[in-house]
């Protein structure tokens, strides 16, 4: 799968509502994880991923399952770059961060 795709395929996740979260850090997920503490909308997230340019995109596996893809966007907006990590596990999306 290609970036459309995966653009396609996480927000259509995220439209619906198939979203968790990965929590297993603690400290950092005020900082890290901007949308699980509702600092960020959903939206506000969908539009990131969209503005996600080839570039900004990125796939490598998770550290703890190599059957598992994360991906890595890193949209800008407003002159500031955004990090999302993410990966699928049907029927949702997890996501690891969400930040500036």
């Amino acid at each position: 799968m290609g970036l459309k795709d995966i653009r396609e395929e996480i927000v259509k996740k995220l439209l619906e509502g198939r979203i968790q979260h990965e929590t297993t850090r603690s400290g950092d997920i005020n900082e890290k994880n901007l949308l699980l503490v509702g600092k960020v909308s959903v939206e506000e997230v969908v539009e990131l991923i969209k503005a996600t340019k080839g570039p900004g995109f990125s796939t490598s596996k998770h550290h703890l399952d190599a059957n598992i893809d994360v991906h890595v966007f890193k949209p800008k907006k407003g002159g500031i770059t955004w990090y999302i990590k993410c990966y699928l596990i049907e029927p949702d999306i997890w996501f690891i961060s969400v930040h500036h």
